[in-house]
């Protein structure tokens, strides 16, 4: 089982966290099993907005294809940006 964090932006209830049962071996994989669920929640993936953190841990490239194991923590965070 996964857990999935999710930002205020991308909840459909009052709960903040999903969990996710089956054999997720990616983030990408994670993805498509949150657009199952969250019909149009891949759509909002593509603005580039978002980051991911597995297990606390920020990924800053190739995010998708990091690698999940049974247990992991996933948060989807939005980026922050200023100047």
């Amino acid at each position: 089982m996964i857990k999935v964090l999710l930002p205020s932006t991308l909840r459909t209830g009052a709960s903040d966290a999903l969990m996710l049962e089956g054999p997720l071996a990616s983030i990408a994989e994670l993805i498509d099993a949150l657009d199952l669920r969250i019909p149009g929640f891949k759509h909002q993936l593509d603005d580039s907005v978002f980051n991911f953190a597995v297990n606390d841990e920020m990924l800053l490239h190739h995010a998708r294809e990091r690698r999940l194991a049974d247990g992991d923590v996933v948060e989807i965070i939005p980026t922050i940006s200023g100047g």
